[in-house]
């Protein structure tokens, strides 16, 4: 697998978080919701254990949201319900960049995001589109 576009485990550079997870820069929609209040963004990219959106709102570390993966497949969307916790938040040209780590995901929603993602980053890498 060619990897060249994806960040691995322990990578740290002055302009980078800490990353645990392969993390690939995938862009879908995703719906957040936190303190009653929902809003739809896009990932700027997803790994295995969390996503980094944008957001007109600021959040604080340790936030727990609720997020809606809408997980394209064929021509369809399929909806992936997980429980979130945000990790970091950064000022980027005039709104904010988050990242949040994924703390529990609803009944069998596992399983089906780490089967996409797998198949994701392979089209992505073999500059397909799922």
């Amino acid at each position: 697998m060619n990897t060249e576009n994806l960040s691995t485990d322990n990578e740290e550079t002055p302009e980078k978080k800490p990353q645990r997870h392969l993390r690939a820069p995938l862009e879908i929609r995703v719906e957040i919701t936190s303190n009653g209040q929902s809003f739809t963004t896009a990932t700027r990219n997803l790994a295995w254990g969390g996503i980094s959106f944008e957001s007109n709102e600021l959040f604080e570390p340790g936030a727990h949201i609720n997020i809606l993966l809408y997980i394209p497949e064929n021509k369809d969307l399929n909806l992936l319900k997980v429980e979130g916790r945000v990790i970091w938040v950064e000022e980027d040209m005039g709104c904010w960049m988050v990242g949040a780590t994924f703390t529990q995901f609803a009944p069998g929603d596992r399983k089906r995001f780490r089967e996409w993602l797998l198949a994701a980053v392979r089209a992505f890498n073999e500059g397909r589109i799922l």
